[in-house]
């Protein structure tokens, strides 16, 4: 049986004639004997018991040990699959690291290059939509700006990704509920007195609902229609 280890070195061998010309048989075997020590790193990793453990250790030991290699692969302009650079955009949002991790992902995406082996998402930009929407859930929850991560992954979303339709009316929907917030950090429209603001809101649920209708939104829309109409009609 072929380990994945060996598959990924007869996948650096078996390179077009472009990508060969550009890769040494120096450079193959140098990334072959990292891939070497970093499978063994994995290993360690995935005997520890604890979630905090694991961040830990990525956060203090594999990610300071292997982002200059990643960061030596992509200063090289190639596209060769380097599972050191794909593991490490995980890693890197897995740790908090949202700007190197968004940044590197985008640049996946643009290489082509598939997500780490026996990961359970499909795509990158399942990826990076998934994690960037729980830690803005987590930063609106304590008070704290989302910003300029949740835009720059929403931009994408609302102009090039396609998503799973359930996760982008995740998107949508929390997009829509932070034009609402109130001083409590509490989507209410009725403490909104700006129509354009309300009618922008409005606009964002309805795509929600519009892409999953179980969303939940419904009523939001309802009372942002209510408040609309006391604006107008001079009931502030």
């Amino acid at each position: 049986m072929v380990s994945p280890l060996q598959r990924q070195r007869m996948k650096l061998l078996a390179q077009p004639s472009k990508a060969a010309a550009a890769i040494t048989a120096a450079n193959t075997d140098s990334l072959h004997l990292q891939l070497i020590e970093f499978e063994q790193d994995k290993l360690t990793l995935k005997g520890m018991v604890q979630i905090a453990e694991k961040v830990n250790h990525k956060r203090d030991v594999l990610i300071p040990k292997y982002k200059p290699m990643a960061e030596t692969y992509l200063e090289a302009g190639e596209s060769y699959q380097n599972p050191i650079f794909t593991d490490l955009i995980v890693w890197l949002f897995d740790t908090g690291e949202l700007g190197t991790a968004i940044e590197w992902l985008f640049k996946a995406i643009e290489l082509d290059l598939p997500t780490p082996e026996n990961f359970k998402r499909s795509s990158w930009a399942v990826v990076c939509a998934d994690f960037v929407l729980q830690w803005a859930e987590t930063q609106m929850a304590n008070g704290q700006s989302v910003e300029p991560y949740f835009s720059q992954v929403f931009e994408k979303i609302d102009q090039e990704w396609k998503l799973p339709e359930q996760l982008e009316a995740k998107w949508y929907k929390f997009a829509g509920y932070g034009l609402l917030l109130n001083e409590k950090g509490e989507p209410q429209p009725s403490q909104l007195g700006n129509i354009e603001r309300l009618e922008k809101a409005k606009a964002l649920l309805i795509t929600a609902h519009d892409k999953h209708n179980k969303i939940g939104v419904k009523t939001k829309i309802d009372q942002i229609d209510m408040r609309i109409r006391a604006i107008q009609e001079g009931k502030l």
